[in-house]
């Protein structure tokens, strides 16, 4: 038995069977309370471990917490198909764009499958392809976001007084006290930080006075047209716009290099762990190594 990998309360380890796991575990769990007594009288010893799963392959990451695998046995019971299970990867994430959660995801099924680098680059080079190309659907490039209010509201750093970032557009000093706009801060105090969605939401109700609710989509895009910062009043590129729907989005251009680097971002943790060469998913060519040629 090989311990390959272990977070918090869990370890994961080489083992030629399930029934060599069962042993294995009692032995350790006799060997931990031999240790560790029970000092406190406790009913059942507070040491008790579990054999939860037993995977018929498994994907460890360079990164903690982050690992792929097939489990073949789950909880005393075995499947009639292996599951395919991740923990730690972003396409677990609701915010993620449809793109970046099948290609994490399917690169993943690939890798604990233990699928060729030739045939994981073929697939990730075909995709990589397509989105730089502008042959995707938009709806798999737009994100989704809640709108949250408090990103909106700022106050004047000397005096307190409350305003929207939308009111501040018209204002160059506190109402009250005269203090600049560009020093006005969070609620909590902080520098306001206006990025990505944030920065669609004000470009759109700029432009056209959307009214935005409790969600939103938002989309990189290329354009050459503008929006204010609403409290250093700086002229900024429009690199960002959101909508409600995904109509809002009919007339946009995506910024397809950006979505096209996502590709590479999404399989980089499986290329980092094994060794291999991002570049070739750019490329579609693998480079040979040194003991390769000869």
């Amino acid at each position: 038995m090989k311990v390959v990998y272990g977070h918090t309360d869990s370890i994961y380890v080489q083992i030629d069977s399930v029934e060599s796991a069962k042993v294995a575990i009692k032995e350790i769990e006799s060997s931990v309370r031999e240790h560790f007594p029970n000092v406190m009288g406790l009913e059942q010893h507070p040491v008790v471990l579990e054999f939860e799963k037993y995977y018929s392959a498994l994907g460890v990451g360079t990164t903690k917490n982050r690992n792929a695998g097939m489990v073949a046995w789950d909880d005393g019971e075995w499947l009639e198909k292996p599951k395919f299970t991740m923990t730690g990867f972003t396409a677990k994430r609701v915010s993620e764009t449809k793109l970046s959660k099948s290609v994490q995801t399917d690169v993943l099924k690939m890798w604990v499958n233990q699928e060729p680098l030739s045939k994981i680059n073929a697939k990730l080079n075909a995709v990589y392809s397509s989105v730089i190309s502008g042959q995707l659907e938009i709806e798999s490039v737009i994100k989704r976001s809640r709108l949250r209010k408090e990103r909106f509201n700022v106050k004047c750093n000397e005096c307190g007084s409350k305003y929207h970032l939308n009111e501040c557009l018209d204002l160059k000093w506190c109402k009250k006290c005269g203090e600049d706009t560009k020093n006005f801060v969070t609620f909590s105090g902080k520098k306001p930080s206006i990025g990505s969605g944030i920065a669609g939401v004000l470009y759109v109700q700029q432009k056209n006075q959307t009214d935005f609710d409790d969600t939103y989509l938002y989309l990189k895009i290329k354009s050459m047209d503008t929006f204010i910062h609403p409290l250093t009043k700086e002229k900024r590129n429009a690199e960002y716009i959101s909508g409600i729907t995904y109509e809002d989005f009919s007339a946009c251009e995506p910024d397809w290099e950006h979505y096209a680097q996502q590709v590479l971002k999404k399989a980089e943790p499986i290329y980092r762990a094994m060794g291999w060469d991002l570049s070739s998913i750019r490329t579609g060519k693998i480079q040979k190594k040194l003991d390769e040629w000869f």
